[in-house]
């Protein structure tokens, strides 16, 4: 009875632990087929997620408001990562920190790694041929919106309506004549370029108005976060796993990406990666100064400091780990 006793326990410990010994967390997030998702994709290939005890019981958005508001709500645990837009927006609702908390910074854009592109029709040779046209967005709340539409009020064009199609489909639209212009996040915009279904006009995130930008950041639900910091503490460790390989192995990094979102070998050759830091630490000067052209827009009312957005208290704590 006592052997009994002794392997029933060990069953116990197998099923409640991950690989690396961890108590099993299960975080109910919301996946975008986005690159900015690429550290949580890698995390799952490369089982650095079961090496934390993690295990994901996932929804499918199509822009990361939603999923700040899967977050707000309690319908979520983890996003695991939002466009700083749609963060900055739900910041001025006032659901940071009441309902989510920021936990760390996820990817980066600048002039060598772009993040979003306008891609217009053949007819469209310069931005104020975009009068009066339809351009294509993910979602109303987004980088891409914010980037096109900050772009385009810089060039002096107003009169345009913005129509919302998924990131997949804006190729598509596109080719087949529904709108003049799409503002399309990488991978897809390598894609349509290859399939020819426009041309480039300019980069609006790795351009004007977003040269430099810190483009998505890792969220939690509130609730979570404060009844199971180890949770936590258990994704960003598999979060700064998944940016050290993806530093280190671009290549592969690109090849998994394509495969996430069923895109071709030749598009996965040729994908502008986002920049991935690996301390995860965020960068309050960049979001400070992407808060001017929101305003400026009218994505925001006014700006908020970048310090108030996040709680680095835990990623600091991992970071200090050794071993």
């Amino acid at each position: 009875m006592k052997r009994l006793a002794l392997l029933s326990l060990a069953v116990i410990n197998l099923v409640g632990c991950g690989d690396g010994g961890r108590p099993q967390v299960t975080l109910r997030t919301g996946v975008l087929q986005a690159q900015d998702y690429l550290p949580y994709f890698v995390m799952q290939d490369q089982g650095f997620d079961k090496r934390n005890g993690l295990r994901f019981v996932e929804q499918t958005f199509q822009g990361g408001a939603a999923v700040l508001a899967g977050l707000a709500d309690g319908s979520l645990d983890a996003g695991p990562t939002a466009g700083s837009v749609p963060v900055l927006t739900a910041a001025e609702q006032g659901w940071i920190p009441d309902r989510i908390v920021v936990v760390a910074a996820n990817c980066f854009a600048d002039l060598e790694h772009p993040g979003v592109g306008l891609l217009v029709a053949s007819h469209i040779r310069d931005w104020k041929d975009l009068r009066g046209q339809k351009i294509a967005i993910n979602a109303r709340n987004s980088i891409s919106t914010a980037a096109v539409d900050g772009r385009l009020k810089q060039e002096g064009v107003e009169d345009y309506a913005l129509v919302e199609i998924s990131f997949p489909n804006m190729g598509l639209a596109m080719a087949g004549g529904n709108v003049a212009g799409a503002g399309m996040n990488e991978p897809y915009l390598t894609q349509s370029l290859l399939r020819r279904d426009g041309r480039l006009l300019a980069w609006v995130v790795g351009g004007p108005p977003f040269e430099r930008m810190e483009f998505s950041l890792i969220v939690f639900g509130a609730a979570f976060y404060r009844s199971n910091p180890q949770g936590v503490k258990a994704y960003l460790r598999a979060h700064l796993a998944a940016v050290r390989w993806i530093n280190d192995h671009p290549r592969e990094a690109r090849a998994l990406l394509a495969r996430r979102l069923s895109l071709g070998r030749e598009v996965a050759e040729r994908i502008n990666l986002l920049h991935w830091p690996r301390d995860a630490r965020n960068a309050p000067e960049l979001l400070d100064q992407m808060q001017q052209v929101l305003v400026k827009a009218r994505v925001l009312k006014t700006p908020i400091p970048a310090r108030r957005l996040y709680d680095e208290t835990l990623l600091t704590e991992v970071l200090g780990e050794k071993g």
